[in-house]
């Protein structure tokens, strides 16, 4: 994750949504919903199974206060995205009648 990153490995905290890909979070939620780790030297400390996501930040950096137009914006911003991929969701069920696992 360093490598891939460009970030020291004491600076990245972490985070795995206990969910598997598609994730659901938003994207205001993902800074205090998640439980965020730093990484240790041990390798096999991050346990990471197909499908899941992992997010990652760099610990130096500090969360921005938004104001109230700057959280409604994203909020509408992620609504608009939301409803186009319900959409998409329902044309694949509507063509194809099943998920593909």
């Amino acid at each position: 994750l360093s490598e891939l990153s460009g970030l020291p490995v004491e600076h990245i905290y972490y985070a795995k949504d206990l969910m598997s890909f598609p994730v659901e979070i938003l994207c205001l939620d993902i800074e205090n919903k998640l439980k965020w780790y730093f990484i240790t030297s041990d390798r096999d400390s991050v346990k990471i199974y197909d499908g899941h996501v992992i997010y990652y930040k760099d610990n130096r950096e500090t969360v921005k206060e938004l104001t109230d137009r700057e959280r409604s914006e994203i909020q509408e911003a992620e609504d608009a995205s939301c409803k186009s991929k319900l959409k998409k969701i329902k044309e694949f069920k509507s063509k194809h009648g099943h998920w593909l696992y």
